[in-house]
């Protein structure tokens, strides 16, 4: 795994999809990273996908959680008035499958024994965050 960390950006492809959303249209690629319909299973990069686009919403909406590298805290604060909120429902709903035996990223964490708890409790907060977001009306 290209992983050192937990965190969301502690992935060498992650990274990558950083500088990719850089050069990007935010909205468009963030509903093409969260959109998995069609698929039976969830490759590693559509995974990053959807992980980083919903780490990445929570930034603009509520501000970027601790840990995150100063690119993609900058590029939050940055873009603090994206209007990409109707999207938070769809990146409950991509995360949810991320955390199945249907996806390459749970099954690559699930052999990582030692890490795999922290991953986990990383990405549930996530999700926490995003429904929060719903709730409060942010």
């Amino acid at each position: 795994m290209s992983s050192w960390g937990y965190q969301t950006f502690e992935d060498g492809i992650a990274c990558d999809w950083l500088e990719d959303l850089h050069d990007s249209d935010p909205i468009a690629f963030f509903m093409k990273c969260l959109d998995l319909q069609g698929l039976d299973y969830f490759d590693f990069l559509a995974c990053i996908g959807v992980v980083c686009t919903a780490e990445m919403l929570r930034g603009v909406i509520t501000g970027p959680r601790a840990g995150l590298p100063d690119a993609a805290a900058g590029w939050c604060e940055q873009h603090r008035d994206l209007n990409c909120k109707f999207l938070v429902p769809r990146a409950i709903n991509a995360l949810k499958l991320v955390l199945s035996d249907r996806s390459e990223m749970w099954v690559r964490w699930d052999d990582d024994a030692d890490r795999f708890d922290c991953w986990m409790e990383h990405q549930q907060e996530l999700i926490e965050d995003m429904r929060n977001i719903l709730q409060d009306g942010n």
